[in-house]
């Protein structure tokens, strides 16, 4: 695969600034504000008092404002949600998405490509470079992944990357977040799930060592105290389609739900999907069904669900 460069303006950006910006976000968010410094990010979430995520971000440092990237749709509900609280500090919040364009790049030259347009390359996950008009982020993933976010000034960068001669897919990045098992809250899900059924409380988006945030005390007994009934895995299926109507079931049984899925170089789909961790252990076998069009026929399709590992700690 070729290095490649993906449109990825689905994105909201909200900048909170002020004297007290990093106190007022510590005492909201679930990962350490601490931990963001020019050079490195966090992914985080803010919860409601009942532990449902309302909105999951990645947390940078840009000057004196930290930025929150979200899901596009996301914006203005969690800064309206913010909003009731930052009143009590010296900070404010407004939403910066328009001034802002974000890419992602990918593949095994990826690293070499943005080497020859930045004049740092970040090496570890989650680590940031850049100035006042670029920020570029390494993301977690065995092959080198980067996002972009440029000033929708900057040209010159602009230009640089559309020179490189690469191509456009959005469905390979999805397809690289559904292998690092990575879930983004949309206006669809947003208080939906708890950080453990997303594995949010393995993969680092809650920092249980920071201190209070809404609903913490629910969210550290359900990870502690209450082993996880339900969580989220990669899996694939093989020899059919899927629909809107895909349900995953065991015998008769509906029993997952789909988040997110993709096609793979191979023309299987591979998805993130919650489901009991009781069946996945035991390895029950379980099928994804849907109905199909077959030559202007509806029919009934099914076919076998295969576990995937993911990148995280054993549930």
């Amino acid at each position: 695969m070729a290095t490649t460069l993906t449109d990825l303006n689905n994105f909201d950006l909200l900048a909170v600034s002020g004297d007290e910006a990093a106190k007022f976000l510590q005492g909201q968010l679930t990962c350490d504000i601490n931990k963001v410094t020019p050079t490195q990010s966090v992914r985080g979430a803010y919860c409601d008092i009942n532990g449902r995520v309302i909105a999951d971000m990645r947390v940078l440092a840009s000057g004196s404002s930290y930025l929150l990237l979200t899901t596009r749709g996301m914006g203005y509900s969690l800064k309206k949600t913010l909003e009731k609280y930052i009143v009590f500090s010296k900070a404010a919040i407004k939403i910066e998405t328009s001034s802002w364009e974000r890419f992602g790049v990918y593949g095994p030259s990826a690293t070499q490509t943005l080497q020859s347009i930045f004049k740092t390359v970040p090496e570890n996950a989650d680590g940031v470079a850049g100035q006042e008009d670029y920020l570029l982020i390494r993301l977690p993933d065995a092959q080198a992944r980067y996002e972009i976010l440029l000033s929708a000034d900057n040209e010159d960068i602009r230009d640089q990357l559309e020179d490189q001669g690469i191509t456009d897919d959005l469905e390979e990045w999805e397809l690289a977040d559904i292998r690092q098992g990575s879930v983004h809250i949309t206006s669809d899900t947003q208080d939906t799930y708890t950080p453990q059924l997303l594995n949010y409380d393995l993969t680092g988006v809650i920092d249980f060592k920071k201190g209070c945030f809404p609903g913490q005390e629910i969210v550290a007994r359900m990870h502690y105290r209450a082993p996880a009934k339900k969580r989220l895995y990669r899996a694939t299926v093989k020899g059919m389609r899927t629909g809107g109507d895909s349900m995953i079931m065991a015998g008769n049984e509906s029993v997952g739900e789909i988040i997110s899925l993709a096609m793979a170089e191979s023309g299987q789909y591979e998805l993130l999907a919650i489901l009991p961790c009781e069946l996945v252990e035991q390895k029950t076998p379980l099928e994804l069904r849907n109905h199909q069009d077959d030559g202007g026929e509806t029919r009934a399709a099914k076919a076998i669900l295969q576990i995937l590992d993911l990148p995280l700690p054993s549930a």
